[in-house]
């Protein structure tokens, strides 16, 4: 029961997003059922129904809501699986040592196929700014980074950039992460990480 008022919570959380950002839930009324739906069979003690109606709300509102990313990390290795990460401490960095950084984005554009099944593509893109917000280095359109051919409506997604940072002088710098979604190219976020380059 606690865990159905979480996830319950989640999605009327997603849904106050999208309000503040100006997109309109009134093409989602879909959304708005589906919550009622789960709020009604969460109190008559059906648990089951609750979760797939926050389910079927979930994705509405996903769709709704601006491309963003959450548990933006330098990490200390590159992750296998959403969530399996190990934040590094700090943010200082050898200058032989690769950066790492981990996100998870979401809000992006899971398109439903003919089939059944969905699909998505993010392109990346990073910058290197120096502590007085000069351009060092940059890379656009990484990727894409996408999925085809799942048949569950997926909201545990991680991406995982490896940037290295060879023959850059000691000093204070910013990490500005981009993403983009190939599907609606209206939809994007940045990020900035700032980190810092120490001797050997």
């Amino acid at each position: 029961m606690p865990f159905i008022k979480h996830l319950l919570a989640l999605c009327l959380a997603l849904w106050g997003l999208s309000a503040a950002s100006g997109l309109s839930l009134a093409a989602s009324p879909e959304a708005t059922a589906a919550l009622d739906r789960a709020k009604a069979a969460h109190v008559a003690g059906d648990d089951k129904s609750a979760l797939e109606a926050i389910w079927v709300a979930q994705e509405a509102i996903w769709n709704d809501v601006p491309l963003g990313v959450r548990n933006v990390a330098f990490v200390v290795e590159q992750p296998e699986n959403f969530g399996s990460y190990v934040p590094k401490e700090g943010a200082d960095f050898q200058s032989h040592e690769p950066l790492i950084l981990y996100s998870e984005p979401y809000g992006f554009t899971q398109q439903k196929e003919p089939d059944g099944t969905y699909a998505y593509s993010i392109y990346g893109a990073f910058a290197i700014l120096d502590a007085d917000e000069r351009l060092i280095a940059n890379q656009d359109k990484l990727g894409p980074y996408e999925m085809s051919g799942y048949r569950t409506f997926s909201v545990e997604n991680m991406l995982a950039m490896t940037i290295g940072v060879q023959g850059l002088p000691a000093g204070s710098y910013v990490l500005r992460l981009t993403l983009t979604d190939n599907i609606r190219p209206e939809k994007t976020v940045s990020v900035d990480k700032p980190f810092r380059l120490v001797g050997e």
